[in-house]
């Protein structure tokens, strides 16, 4: 559960202050981005530090290899280095690593493969690992309605194993399953200022249990996709139905079936820019009483309702609804490479809620904002983006699109 996050700001070149290109055996460029780092999170606080960011490109000019080591301090978090690669060896083909480790408990450690290119491009693959020990995630109770000043905090203990594969049955349309091995437990986290979860919330019955959990689940998934690009599309749509299940039978903790459906659009403007992106997300759940908080559905932090920390509200289902108009401002050669600069306003809804049956369109929380993004095509997007709602302002980073 969590932020689980990736303050990574290396893809955001074209917000460098200084860089230096430097030739480089083997490749057409190597250059080098210093980039201050500066990052308020509603979880983790302000975040102050430097990355130094390294890209490999070939003779296309095109990115095929990037290191974004970085150090940072956090009052909570002390002082954290982190290493991280991305490697970008075909269009298709892509995989990362990041080691991290805090002066204090956090760490990061992960490995990520993809291939959409896989069986002459009528299939694809991926596969991935992340071990994450976070001490600023937060919890405020389940419901749409949680209540601000119940917030508390605790550690997450996150051990993941992710594999996927799927094949094109038509042009525009693919089936996939995927299977996630995952381990979570809390402890005692690091944010004195506010009280430990098990303190606030002592109860051990239903939702409240606190014990950790092992799952083996299974997803299955059809998406209709008509996108230009799966990195930085410019037109077309993404949509799937899926169904997840796990149970106590197949060594899980305990049980549940998760089933729901995500809509993308992107559509261009004015001949191409600005592109007008929506997205609308509704994802059911049914489970056994004793499923943890962690399992269930949520909203905030970076990828979803943009003005609230991660993990916000939780229940068992939710919607969620938004756009953006992203809007190219800025375009020149940068530090050896093709960059870009986009300010994107976008506006956000969600809601969180118990039973299957209920309005899934009342009582909704709201982000309005504006999102700035550096680009390097064909693949690279960071973003820093500002939201607002009804608790104050959040401002988060990271890389690829929040949707």
């Amino acid at each position: 559960m969590g932020t689980r996050s990736r303050r990574l700001c290396a893809a955001l070149i074209a917000f460098g202050l200084a860089g230096v290109v430097l030739p480089g055996p083997g490749w057409a460029g190597t250059s080098f981005i210093p980039i201050p780092e500066i990052v308020t999170d509603p979880n983790e606080g302000d975040t102050y530090g430097i990355l130094g960011v390294i890209l490999f490109t070939d003779e296309n000019d095109e990115i095929r290899y990037m290191m974004a080591p970085d150090v940072s301090y956090n009052e909570t978090k002390g002082v954290y280095p982190v290493f991280r690669l991305f490697a970008y060896p075909s269009p298709d083909r892509r995989y990362s690593v990041t080691l991290g480790k805090s002066t204090t408990k956090d760490e990061n450690y992960e490995l990520e493969f993809s291939d959409r290119g896989f069986w002459d491009q009528r299939a694809f693959d991926a596969a991935s690992f992340i071990y994450e020990r976070d001490s600023t995630e937060r919890f405020y109770g389940l419901g749409n309605e949680s209540e601000e000043d119940r917030e508390s905090n605790y550690t997450g203990n996150l051990t993941r194993a992710l594999g996927s594969a799927g094949v094109w049955i038509l042009p525009y349309v693919n089936v996939a399953y995927e299977m996630r091995i995952e381990r979570y437990s809390i402890g005692r986290g690091q944010v004195d200022s506010i009280p430990f979860v098990q303190t606030e919330f002592p109860g051990r019955t239903a939702q409240d249990r606190f014990d950790a959990t092992l799952y083996w689940a299974h997803h299955a998934g059809i998406a209709y996709d008509t996108r230009d690009s799966t990195d930085i599309p410019t037109e077309g749509a993404h949509s799937q139905l899926y169904v997840e299940g796990a149970s106590p039978w197949l060594g899980s903790s305990t049980w549940f079936v998760k089933f729901g459906v995500n809509w993308r659009q992107f559509i261009p403007l004015w001949n191409g820019n600005p592109i007008l992106a929506l997205r609308a997300v509704a994802d059911y759940m049914t489970a056994g009483d004793d499923t943890p908080f962690w399992e269930l559905n949520s909203l905030g932090g970076r990828r979803s309702l943009r003005a609230f920390g991660g993990d916000r509200f939780i229940d068992l289902n939710r919607t969620l609804a938004g756009g953006e108009l992203r809007t190219r401002v800025w375009q020149r050669r940068l530090f050896g490479v093709n960059a870009e600069i986009e300010v994107a306003p976008f506006v956000e809804t969600g809601k969180v809620f118990p039973q299957l049956a209920d309005n899934p369109v009342n009582h909704l929380h709201w982000a309005y904002g504006v999102g700035f993004r550096g680009i390097a095509r064909p693949q690279i997007v960071g973003f820093v983006d500002v939201g607002a709602g009804s608790e104050g302002v959040a401002v988060f980073t990271g890389v690829n699109y929040p949707f």
